[in-house]
């Protein structure tokens, strides 16, 4: 939407592994922020949060800080425990509890 607007915000990507060609790095797109800049991260689904918690160290070895972390859904297999003994809180839009309820009803 912020496009829509003509104020498109800035983006980056955190690949699982780097790609063998392009820039070859983990994190893409780095050249809209500078250092110190607070972004947040955004994951589809998060399980025991192992690869966002790899992530948030490529992230902030890169200089940004997070200012949140988003998901659609949390299993809720210990990723938002991880996640909280690193300093920062999961918000979901979804859990696996509030799900299969919605399924029951």
């Amino acid at each position: 939407l912020s496009h829509l607007d003509g104020r498109p915000l800035p983006a980056f990507i955190i690949r699982k592994q780097a790609k063998g060609h392009g820039t070859n790095q983990f994190l893409e797109g780095l050249k809209n922020f500078q250092p110190g800049d607070r972004v947040a991260l955004l994951e589809d689904v998060v399980t025991t949060g192992g690869t966002l918690l790899t992530s948030v160290e490529r992230v902030r070895a890169a200089g940004l800080e997070i200012a949140a972390v988003l998901c659609v859904l949390d299993r809720e297999e210990g990723g938002r425990e991880r996640l909280a003994q690193a300093g920062l809180t999961l918000e979901s839009i979804f859990t696996r509890k509030e799900l299969l309820a919605a399924a029951r009803d």
